[in-house]
Formats: C-alpha cells, sequence, structure tokens
C-alpha cells in the first residue's frame, strides 16, 4: 500500500494531492496518529486532485497511473477525515438542545469512498461506513444529519435491516419526543392557534411513529431473526394504542431462544407496561419480576414493579422492591436498556468505527 502513495505522489507531482496529505494518509493508514491541522477546503482539493488523476487513469487501461490510483488507501483517507469529525464533535460539551450542524468532513470522507472503482471494494466500506456515521450523528444529537445518511445507505442499498432498525429508532425517538411538547392544555386551549398546532404537532408525531412501524416491519422482513426490530414494533403499536398486535410481537421476542438479553428484559419490561395500561397491574406483576430475572441489575423494573404492587395495595412489597433498586445503586457495568432506549443502535457507534479504522488500517 505504500508503493501505491509513492507511485501516486510521482504521478501527481503536477496537479496532483499534495506530498503532505498523501504523507498524512499514509501515517493513518500504519496506525500513527497523524495530527496536522487540515482545512476542509484542503481535504476537498485532495479529492479534486485524486478525481482528476482518476479521469487520467480511467482513460487509458495500460496507463502506468492506473495500478496505483487503483490500490490508493481511499479507506484510510475516508478515516481520516471521519475521525475529525468524531473527534470534533465529542470535544463539544453535551446540550440538551444540540443545533443543526453541517458536516462537511463526513461529506469528504464520502467522496473519498466515491473514488474506489472497484465495485466490491466500496461496497465492503462504504456500507458499514455510512450505517457508522448515521449512529455517530444520532448519538450527537444531529437527528435530521443522522436520518440523511441513513437514507443514503438505504438508497445504495435498499432494503438493509440494519438501516431500516436504525432508521425506526431515530424516528420513534424522535416521535416520543416531540410529541411530549404537547399538552392536553395545549389541544383544549381557548385560542384556535394554540389548538391547531398543538393538533399539527400531535399528528406529526403520530405520523413519525407510523413510519417507524413501517421500518421495523419492512427490516423484519428483510431479516425475522433481527429480534430488537420485533421488540421496538411492539412497544411502537402499543404507544399507539394497539395493544393486540404489541402483545403477539413482545411474546415473540420472549420465546425467541436466541434473544439477547437485552432484548429479551425489554419484551418483558413493555409487556407489563401493556397489562398495567389495561388496568392489569396484577398480570404486569410477574411480567416486571420476569425482567428483573433476566437482567437484576436494572432499576427499571424494580420502579414499575414498585408502582403496580402500590397500585394492588400491596405496599410492603411496592417499598421492598424500591429498597432492592436503590441497593442495586453502581451494580451495572453498562447502561440500562430502557434508559437506552430512545438512542436506539447509536450504542454501536464507536464499536463500528472502530472497525472500519482497523479495516482501513490494516
Amino acid at each position: 500500500m505504500a508503493a501505491a502513495i509513492l507511485g501516486l505522489a510521482a504521478a501527481a507531482q503536477a496537479q496532483g494531492p499534495s506530498p503532505a496529505f498523501l504523507d498524512a494518509v499514509e501515517r493513518y493508514r500504519r496506525g500513527e496518529a497523524a495530527r496536522e491541522a487540515w482545512s476542509t477546503e484542503g481535504l476537498r482539493r485532495s479529492v479534486t486532485d485524486l478525481k482528476r488523476l482518476h479521469d487520467r487513469a480511467a482513460t487509458c487501461a495500460a496507463c502506468e497511473e492506473r495500478r496505483p490510483f487503483e490500490s490508493f488507501p481511499f479507506e484510510a483517507a475516508a478515516m481520516f477525515c471521519t475521525d475529525r469529525d468524531v473527534e470534533e464533535r465529542n470535544a463539544r460539551s453535551d446540550l440538551e438542545e444540540v443545533l443543526p450542524e453541517p458536516a462537511p468532513l463526513l461529506d469528504v470522507a464520502r467522496e473519498f469512498l466515491e473514488l474506489i472503482s472497484d465495485p466490491e471494494r466500496r461496497r465492503r466500506f462504504e456500507r458499514p461506513w455510512l450505517l457508522a456515521v448515521a449512529l455517530h450523528l444520532y448519538r450527537r444529537g444531529q437527528w435530521p444529519l443522522a436520518l440523511h445518511y441513513m437514507d443514503l445507505g438505504l438508497q445504495r442499498y435498499p432494503g438493509d435491516p440494519r438501516f431500516l432498525l436504525a432508521r425506526g429508532s431515530l424516528l420513534e425517538a424522535q416521535a416520543a419526543q416531540d410529541v411530549q411538547l404537547v399538552s392536553p392544555a395545549d389541544l383544549a386551549a381557548p385560542a384556535r392557534s394554540r389548538r391547531d398546532a398543538a393538533a399539527r404537532q400531535t399528528a406529526a408525531s403520530r405520523g413519525q411513529m407510523l413510519q417507524a412501524e413501517g421500518c421495523y416491519r419492512q427490516a423484519l422482513r428483510a431479516d425475522p431473526g433481527l429480534l430488537e426490530a420485533r421488540v421496538r414494533l411492539g412497544h411502537a403499536l402499543h404507544r399507539m394504542g394497539q395493544p393486540e398486535k404489541a402483545v403477539p410481537e413482545l411474546q415473540g421476542v420472549i420465546a425467541a431462544p436466541d434473544a439477547e438479553p437485552r432484548v429479551r428484559y425489554l419484551a418483558w419490561l413493555f409487556l407489563g407496561a401493556i397489562r398495567e395500561a389495561e388496568g392489569r397491574p396484577r398480570d404486569a406483576v410477574p411480567a416486571y419480576r420476569a425482567a428483573i430475572g433476566v437482567l437484576p441489575d436494572s432499576q427499571a423494573p424494580y420502579v414499575a414493579l414498585s408502582h403496580a404492587l402500590h397500585r394492588l395495595g400491596e405496599r410492603a412489597a411496592s417499598r421492598d422492591a424500591l429498597r432492592e433498586a436503590t441497593a442495586r445503586v453502581g451494580r451495572r457495568h453498562d447502561q440500562d436498556p430502557w434508559w437506552n432506549y430512545p438512542w436506539g443502535l447509536s450504542r454501536e457507534a464507536d464499536e463500528r468505527l472502530l472497525a472500519l479504522r482497523q479495516q482501513a488500517t490494516r
């Protein structure tokens, strides 16, 4: 791969990328820290220069410039830009309300990947890259931009179940957040403008939830074993007032022998919530206890169990459940799947980005 860099540098003396950029990409590919402060404009110029070389190399099959260009580490160049976006966003303090931001570094990274002429090589890297970037943006609160990258992934790879699951989870979280902005007082307000605004927001949230449902169903058609899509489908159906459709989905997850603990835990928790919403707290109690049995150090089911027991008039047992919840503070080594639920697959962002770095630098 170093020979490709040197060959490209020789071919590019007059009009190719700068030697400094090529050196930085090669050092990144070797796993060395390349900390130069590259401007977005400078990186865009490098893309333009590489495109020019691409066009020249494409005109002659036997051209000496073709071989180094085709073996150039475009993946490393893309991750060189991607890591800068990740570092810059992660360095910012978390804000309760994240303002929309552009992603010029990610745009440049995508342009590098589009220069890979071998379709199979490009697919092997671009497909996981689009998903990892979308999840990274999702986690940083850049939801419209994350949806944009998810949609790009689905345009390139229609029906991909992981993109569909990620898209559904973001839409579901967005719907839940937006509907919280509408209060019963808004819907019954004397002022018609206020009522209309509240009704529009409610309709928009329902539309997002319906889109999420559609994403989950498509994901399951593509991969029936994707149980996280099934548990999320059950939760979405319950939130849309369709418990009779939600329960079979959740029971299907519970019965699946290969369900991950976190997914089975959520299925039991959601099933208990449905039973409580139906006015059947006695039937909710065993569901909450089953969730505790799956992940004993998670606090959410203890709180839910306490609530159900309180409704049944079992005050002592209700207090015991809360005491047990507080006694388990600090025992978990990872986050409760319920607290993480609104962030969907974004929990996978770091792991997916790491895998891409390893692929680009090996």
